[in-house]
């Protein structure tokens, strides 16, 4: 029994084999006339009743193809038209196409300098047609497995030195002694990148990454997919600086010298040029050129040129050019440009000019705003800016728009001191600051009681200027003021005056004004309403015997710049 079962089992798998194999030999006509590779592919798959599996980064889909073949089999109009480069694994109805396996031959040897065979370190050893390469020791060195073949031409590229090709000798024992020719110039300059100059960069990238890139600044080759481990670890070694990528995906960290597509990395990621799309990094994002879609990192973004779309980082953003969109960080945003939405933790800062909306916990800072708003919890501060200002400490050269906070500060706009004397014998002393067309007034002041019993007020308002003539200006105030005396902290009488006044230029620092004062007690505790005949004397009541009565009086002061 046992016999026969195993000659069973041989049987079927021999014929299972068979089958696979005769699928290649099945005869089928084919009549290819100006078509692509792909849909020469697709009409291979319906005559023999099987498809294929293949990567396209080494088939051309596009490429188009002619061929007319009657009654061959699959295998040899296979090879015909892919040139018999491929060789084929049948599993089931499936077919995979691969790449032969071209017989390798390991290129050794040892670079010197020309003018007196010193050794030279470091060189950038690569075939450019396969994105294959190595870099010699500090002692020359190196060793460079390529396929074999009497054409093949190597490069050697070394700063400061020439360019030398050299062709692969199939000899494998015998080791090259190559010579470079150093630059004529005196003392050249080493020019590094963006990224290569960047504090965290520079420690991320590694020495040998670092000098591929600097001796290959002008070589760069194009990859749809590519993934990578880390910086030198990756799929391409020291040419992965090199590589332009369509998608990238890197388990750590990636070096790559161009993203088209997406780029993701589980800690970060590193590109010498340009992003266009996504890149995502689950610490930091560094990018020496410039952004065109979404990045994201989970603490650091660092965007070498301008940045245009959306910039989240769970720290730090930083474009050094113009930022165009949304840059939404925890603590702090800084770019040179702005125009769009700026939302930080602690501080926004734009060196130069500014369009758009700053929100930040604490600072807002920016050169020109040229139509915007800042928002923030402690400071705003801009060299010109056209718009609004809103947080407690508001700082400008010029103001053209508004600043809302307790303390509003502008070069070109009102700041006096003013002292003015009321109806009702109330002495005052009080800062106006901001714009024209809205400054803060931040009060106090003392009134004089019959008795000789003292009450003192401070309190805050907001107030607007206008010209009518060339030394005569109006203005109208509101001004919110509490009292209490040395003795009666807890008074709690408050009121609210409406002031108009009109202001005269009479020397170039020094202004006088005056003005009627609409007044309106607040309600407060009723004990206080004993002390209101002390601090209305002298007013009119306009609508005595009402509930709300509104009293009219007058100030009249200086302001002192």
């Amino acid at each position: 029994m046992k016999p026969f079962f195993f000659i069973f089992l041989v049987f079927f798998f021999a014929t299972g084999v068979c089958a696979q194999t005769d699928g290649l030999q099945k005869v089928i006509s084919v009549d290819f006339r100006n078509i692509t590779m792909y849909d020469a592919l697709r009409q291979i798959e319906a005559r023999a009743g099987f498809y294929f599996s293949y990567d396209n980064q080494f088939i051309r889909n596009q490429k188009k193809i002619s061929f007319t073949a009657a009654d061959k089999p699959v295998k040899e109009i296979l090879n015909q038209i892919l040139d018999n480069e491929y060789q084929y694994i049948v599993q089931n109805n499936k077919v995979i196409i691969r790449k032969k396996e071209q017989a390798a031959v390991e290129v050794r040897g040892r670079f010197v300098d020309n003018s007196d065979q010193t050794p030279v370190a470091y060189v950038s050893v690569y075939v450019p047609e396969l994105q294959i390469g190595t870099m010699s020791d500090q002692e020359g060195f190196f060793s460079l497995k390529v396929p074999r073949s009497d054409q093949l031409l190597i490069t050697a590229s070394r700063i400061s030195y020439e360019d030398t090709v050299f062709s692969a000798d199939n000899n494998s024992d015998r080791e090259l002694n190559i010579a470079l020719t150093p630059h004529i110039t005196e003392a050249p300059e080493i020019r590094l990148n963006t990224v290569q100059r960047h504090w965290l960069a520079r420690r991320l990238i590694g020495s040998r990454q670092k000098l591929s890139s600097i001796n290959l600044k002008n070589y760069f080759y194009q990859r749809k997919f590519q993934l990578g481990v880390l910086p030198g670890i990756a799929t391409k070694n020291v040419l992965k600086g090199q590589q332009e990528n369509n998608f990238s995906f890197n388990v750590l960290g990636g070096y790559a010298a161009q993203v088209d597509a997406v780029e993701i990395g589980g800690l970060f990621n590193i590109v010498q040029k340009h992003v266009h799309s996504v890149q995502i990094g689950g610490l930091a994002n560094i990018v020496g050129g410039g952004v065109n879609g979404v990045q994201v990192g989970g603490m650091y973004n660092y965007v070498g040129d301008s940045m245009q779309g959306v910039q989240i980082g769970g720290l730090v953003n930083t474009a050094q050019q113009h930022t165009g969109g949304v840059q939404v960080a925890g603590w702090y945003n800084g770019t040179s440009a702005f125009n769009g939405l700026q939302i930080a933790g602690l501080m926004n800062r734009v060196r130069d000019s500014s369009t758009g909306l700053q929100l930040a916990g604490l600072v807002n800072v920016a050169g020109t705003v040229s139509e915007g708003v800042q928002l923030s919890g402690l400071v705003n501060r801009a060299s010109k800016i056209k718009g609004l200002q809103l947080g407690l400490v508001n700082l400008a050269d010029t103001l053209r728009g508004v600043a809302i906070g307790p303390v509003n500060y502008h070069r070109n706009g009102k700041h006096a001191l003013s002292v003015s004397w009321q109806e009702n014998n109330q002495l005052n002393v009080a800062y106006r600051s901001g714009s024209y067309t809205l400054y803060n007034v931040v009060q106090g002041g003392v009134t004089f009681a019959p008795g000789g019993e003292h009450y003192y007020s401070f309190g805050y308002g907001l107030g607007s200027e206008w010209v009518l003539k060339k030394k005569i200006k109006m203005a109208a105030e509101l001004v919110n003021l509490f009292y209490t005396s040395a003795d009666r902290i807890d008074l709690n009488y408050t009121n609210l005056s409406f002031q108009p006044l009109l202001l005269y230029q009479l020397r170039p620092k020094l202004q006088l004004f005056a003005g009627p004062r609409l007044q309106y007690p607040m309600p407060g505790k009723e004990d206080a309403a004993s002390v209101q005949d002390a601090l209305n004397r002298n007013m009119l009541a306009i609508n005595p015997g009402s509930k709300d009565v509104l009293y009219l009086g007058w100030t009249v002061g200086i302001n002192i710049f």
